[in-house]
């Protein structure tokens, strides 16, 4: 069976490879609907396919493990917790959580719990939170 960082490693390739051609036929799409300024920033409205990425923790526990990136790109970093389950031989993503940006992860803002992420310092941005 594959590790958990080599599952993630090749979807995170594989994805960076998607956007990366989808990037590519963007910028016909930029250049013809973009005026002056704003076609000098189109790169902006581009997909992130080059994210400088590193594994901080890595956890598992039988057939499920979880797995903490931190993204390194232009505006700052960005920590990722993705939540696998054993499928076969492979692995399977099945929740992807974000570092609370209000408390820093902590759980705490300002002495009360974060109202973000509920105290846990992660949320699911799909999610509804205050």
């Amino acid at each position: 069976m594959i590790t958990p960082q080599q599952f993630l490693g090749s979807f995170l390739r594989e994805k960076a490879a998607a956007y990366a051609e989808a990037n590519a036929l963007l910028a016909p799409v930029h250049a013809k609907y973009f005026g002056e300024p704003l076609l000098k920033h189109a790169h902006d409205f581009l997909l992130r396919d080059e994210v400088e990425l590193v594994v901080e923790d890595v956890r598992q526990n039988g057939a499920s493990a979880s797995l903490i990136m931190r993204e390194h790109f232009r505006g700052g970093d960005i920590r990722i917790r993705y939540h696998l389950e054993a499928k076969g031989e492979s692995w399977k993503i099945v929740r992807i959580d974000r570092e609370c940006f209000l408390c820093g992860g902590t759980g705490q803002l300002g002495g009360a719990v974060c109202q973000k992420c509920n105290g846990e310092g992660w949320y699911d941005p799909r999610e509804n939170a205050a």
